[in-house]
């Protein structure tokens, strides 16, 4: 329904086992969230966890805003996002992230300094970052890709939704 494949989240969660045991909450339903706004972003798990660590490293997180803040002339503030990072709110650092760093027109814009800087402040690499404000050529490859599955898509989600729900009822991780 999200327009993902649910394996390759599952994949997500299961090579991120230790950023899964840092984050979960509420079973574990807000990293799938997140793992699903990464893929629809064309990112991987290990994306946003190298985001929330990045954001949680303070110091280091603050003095890249404000060197990016420098070199592309406007106010960047992640303060927003190192709280939904404290906080286990992987989706919602996800959707801040995009509102800091802007569409793919300004990006387009930016020279190769700028977007290093850009990217390292919100802990990624300019690839990484390109596919962010592309919102997601690679997660629309994916879309087409689940659509073209059919029902198995359709009952993979469904089995997916199930998992989250007994997570949460139950108050465990799987």
């Amino acid at each position: 329904q999200a327009g993902v494949s649910p394996a390759l989240v599952m994949k997500d969660l299961a090579s991120n086992a230790e950023f899964f045991a840092q984050f979960a909450k509420d079973g574990g339903g807000n990293i799938i969230q997140a793992g699903i706004a990464a893929r629809k972003l064309g990112l991987e798990m290990s994306a946003v966890a190298g985001i929330s660590e990045s954001l949680l490293d303070f110091e280091t997180s603050i003095e890249s805003q404000m060197e990016a803040s420098l070199l592309l002339g406007r106010q960047i503030n992640l303060d927003r996002a190192r709280q939904l990072a404290l906080a286990g709110d992987q989706e919602g650092v996800m959707q801040e992230i995009l509102k800091q760093v802007g569409g793919e027109a300004e990006f387009n814009k930016m020279n190769v300094i700028q977007r290093k800087a850009l990217a390292q402040s919100v802990g990624v690499n300019v690839e990484q970052l390109s596919r962010l404000v592309r919102n997601n050529t690679a997660g629309a490859t994916g879309a087409a890709a689940g659509a073209a599955m059919g029902g198995g898509s359709n009952t993979q989600v469904g089995l997916l939704e199930q998992l989250v729900t007994v997570g949460t009822k139950t108050n465990k991780i799987f």
